[in-house]
């Protein structure tokens, strides 16, 4: 019989669990304007200017509390902060279905952003427990749980929505993350050494340790341009579809271009382990990134839906396996047993990335068209490949800064 190593089932288990918890904080964003609206919020902007601010506020406490939950991880275990950042999920999630008013809302989608934060601790939580020759499949299978819970989620949310109502939905979220929870907890085993009080060292210690090591702080800069980039044309394409002579509506059509691009990023982040073995996990990087730009650029052409959804795909195949590679390189470069620190600042990265990105790409839409929107990011993604180059080590860091640093 087929037997699983110790760190295949942590993975697996890991992966699933976030598969499971990511869609259902999913399943709540088909339906958040209406939500607004039933909180008794009138008019189109209104209602679209609340929308952004719930989508802003949970971005924004992510930002500030990555790195403190981050922290935390290596000191006491980066299974316990996982399973908090579950229960935090969880009653955040059923506080929100029984919100009364717009500003309960608000407070209770800036709190899920305070507690939760699942991404990064499930990133920790399986490097540090992979071999490091299996870390950039590790990190593919990851990511792919991400993509494919973000394909699931929004589909079952809606019909949830329409057959149960928005407040059950809500609360049904919330037993998706007790389901995630009762898996890590039994299936994942975690063998934590705490490290000495020398070896913790203070939250702002670790963060300048971290930043102070310029792979590691090039890498968290490209992680926010990696992930802005699908946020900058998150609230274009609806408008790019918009603009086709089609017999189909834009909503359809934006769902399917939406769940193209999920498809194959999550096909591409299954094969990020082996292209990273192939070229170099450096080179698979700037490899992937630039050929996200350059599947950018066509979208400014595309004068019919079919054409531009192939073109969406064409995206997703390489965007797909962009940070699973970063997040390889990340923890080839982290210190030793500060790899939830790391990935915290990395999910500050994230976060910033998800609050600024659909703000930057509305504006270049508005300001210079939707065609130069695509140009713009498809020539952002190019640059950051060659910067990628120019900058970032392949081999180990550390044990070099602390060199540098001791000679100083």
């Amino acid at each position: 019989m087929f037997k699983l190593e110790p760190w295949q089932r942590t993975l697996y288990a890991v992966a699933i669990a976030q598969f499971i918890a990511l869609g259902g904080g999913n399943l709540v964003f088909p339906f958040i304007p209406f939500y607004v609206e039933d909180l008794g919020v009138t008019g189109e902007s209104s209602i679209a200017l609340w929308s952004g601010l719930l989508t802003t506020a949970t971005g924004s406490m992510l930002f500030i509390f990555s790195p403190i939950w981050g922290n935390l991880a290596d000191r006491f275990g980066r299974k316990p902060l996982l399973l908090r950042a579950y229960v935090g999920a969880m009653f955040t999630m059923t506080l929100q279905g029984l919100a009364q008013n717009v500003w309960q809302f608000l407070a209770l989608r800036a709190l899920q952003g305070m507690f939760v934060g699942t991404i990064p601790a499930a990133t920790a939580l399986v490097a540090a427990s992979v071999p490091k020759e299996r870390v950039a499949y590790a990190m593919g299978v990851l990511q792919m749980a991400l993509f494919s819970s973000q394909f699931i989620g929004p589909l079952v949310g809606g019909t949830l929505a329409a057959s149960i109502g928005i407040r059950p939905t809500f609360i049904g979220a919330s037993a998706f993350y007790l389901l995630a929870f009762l898996l890590v907890f039994f299936a994942v085993e975690e063998h934590f050494e705490r490290p000495t009080a020398e070896e913790r060292g203070s939250l702002i210690r670790n963060i300048r340790l971290v930043l102070g090591i310029r792979p590691l702080a090039i890498l968290i800069g490209v992680v926010f341009f990696l992930n802005a980039g699908p946020a900058f044309v998150r609230p274009i394409i609806p408008l790019l579809v918009a603009s086709f002579d089609t017999a189909a509506s834009a909503e359809a059509l934006s769902g399917v271009a939406f769940a193209a691009m999920a498809i194959t990023s999550a096909v591409a982040a299954l094969s990020a382990g082996r292209i990273a073995d192939r070229f170099g996990r450096r080179n698979a990087l700037a490899l992937v990134t630039f050929g996200a730009g350059v599947a950018y650029l066509p979208l400014a052409f595309a004068t019919n839906a079919p054409v531009a959804l192939l073109l969406f795909a064409g995206v997703g195949l390489f965007s797909g396996a962009m940070l699973p590679t970063a997040n390889a390189l990340i923890d080839h470069h982290a210190p030793p047993g500060m790899q939830a620190s790391v990935f915290g600042l990395a999910g500050s990265s994230f976060a910033l990335a998800i609050a600024l990105g659909p703000l930057s790409g509305g504006a270049v839409a508005s300001a210079a068209g939707i065609p130069a929107s695509f140009l713009v990011i498809g020539a952002v993604m190019i640059g950051v490949s060659i910067a990628v180059l120019a900058l970032v080590q392949e081999g180990p860091a550390f044990e070099a800064h602390k060199e540098t640093t001791a000679e100083e």
